[in-house]
């Protein structure tokens, strides 16, 4: 008898507590193990995901918001984010792409790709609004309605529509903090510092305290699944911190591979390494530089010949997603050198400026770390005539110049 009711009460037991794991995220850590959080959170995932492969959105979006408050996953956040660019919550939408590509290293190259291309997409809709408040532990309300990410910190940022907002931060014992600022499109404004001063005590002559200020209608609403769950542990907590909001914003890269070039130089193809710095100025332009050197080997047509390039090439790039083309200068010299007993040696260099173009493509590799392919031409002033000491013509260099490079590049804020 008793060890029938042992094990009444040890089911009992486990049944309340998978119940109360299922209550969601809001389940204490001494009432929910991690496995059983763990479960919950694959099992919200995989609702979402047959939801929206089903186009029941609202569905989706409420399994993945229900996940995220378990466990932030920036796979989950790049399709909710997607979702919410479908739906027209572009600030949302965007909001989420970028904590997912910030964050999401490890997201397939393919889904990846889809949310940077829908970020690129949205980010112009928007404007980024930086947010400090002088006291940590304020609430912030733009327009009325409580900013999540406000929560724990003092320090943030958030995607708003373009137009006039009321930035409002509140804090217990403190006169409300009030800024206004102009929201531009695709831009990013800096709300001038909410200090909070304190509510000075009620003075001896006073009959009763002084009325709490009036919280607005919408403050007694509760966020939709979207903004309850669009900022966890998103903000950073230090200006110099915060990572930058596009990928496509100014961010600065290096990079460093072979090249091959073709022309000019030699009627045998010459190889070399390239290295290049680039900035972006303002999506989707940037300036490129390009420092480059390669040499072709001896024997052109019998002649023990050698070519050799040495330039820079400063560019003007323009990208989208993947693809990028550029307009491109050339500064620079192409020498030949000769070594023969039929004739003397000899050696002569010229300076040759051009211009050009260029485009390829930039695939994700790993972390900040990119693969480029590049395929450049450029058109320089003259010809290159070779001529031997007997001023006997040995080669014609043509006065196209075109180049070929597969370089690694790494790339700041990703």
């Amino acid at each position: 008898m008793h060890l029938r009711l042992a094990w009444l009460v040890l089911v009992l037991l486990l049944v309340s507590r998978l119940a109360r794991a299922d209550d969601g995220p809001s389940s204490s850590p001494s009432t929910s193990s991690a496995a059983v959080r763990a479960a919950r959170f694959a099992e919200l995932s995989r609702k979402g995901d047959k939801a929206r492969a089903a186009g029941r959105l609202s569905e989706a979006v409420e399994a993945y918001s229900d996940a995220l408050q378990i466990r932030d996953d920036a796979r989950l956040r790049g399709r909710l984010g997607l979702i919410a660019l479908e739906g027209g919550a572009i600030a949302e939408a965007v909001q989420h792409l970028f904590l997912a590509f910030i964050d999401g290293h490890d997201i397939p190259p393919s889904e990846r790709r889809q949310i940077v291309a829908a970020f690129e997409r949205a980010r112009p809709q928007v404007c980024r609004l930086d947010i400090t408040v002088s006291h940590l532990g304020a609430e912030v309300w733009i327009d009325g309605e409580l900013e999540p990410a406000s929560i724990g910190r003092n320090d943030f940022y958030v995607f708003v529509k373009p137009g006039r907002h009321e930035i409002r931060a509140r804090l217990s014992g403190f006169k409300d903090a009030v800024q206004t600022v102009d929201a531009s499109k695709g831009g990013r404004e800096t709300v001038p510092l909410l200090v909070l001063e304190p509510i000075p005590p009620p003075s001896s002559s006073s009959s009763a305290p002084p009325s709490a200020p009036a919280m607005p209608a919408a403050a007694t609403l509760a966020p939709s699944p979207l903004a309850a769950s669009s900022f966890p542990n998103s903000a950073p907590s230090k200006p110099a911190a915060r990572p930058p909001s596009s990928p496509m914003e100014r961010r600065w890269s290096f990079g460093a591979g072979g090249i091959l070039v073709l022309g000019a130089v030699s009627q045998l193809p010459a190889s070399g390494f390239v290295v290049s710095v680039d900035r972006e100025v303002a999506p989707p332009v940037s300036v490129r530089l390009d420092a480059r050197a390669a040499w072709s080997p001896f024997e052109i047509e019998g002649w023990p010949i050698r070519g050799v390039t040495v330039g820079v090439l400063p560019a003007l790039c323009v990208t989208r997603t993947l693809f990028f083309g550029c307009f491109l200068g050339h500064l620079g010299g192409i020498g030949h050198e000769t070594n023969t007993i039929r004739m003397p040696p000899s050696s002569a260099w010229r300076f040759r400026g051009g211009a050009g173009a260029s485009a390829g493509i930039e695939l994700q590799a790993w972390g900040p770390f990119q693969v480029r392919f590049t395929a450049d031409v450029v058109v320089l002033r003259d010809r290159t005539p070779l001529r031997s000491g007997s001023m006997e013509e040995i080669w014609s260099g043509p006065s196209v110049m075109g180049g070929f490079s597969l370089a690694a590049v790494w790339r700041s804020g990703t």
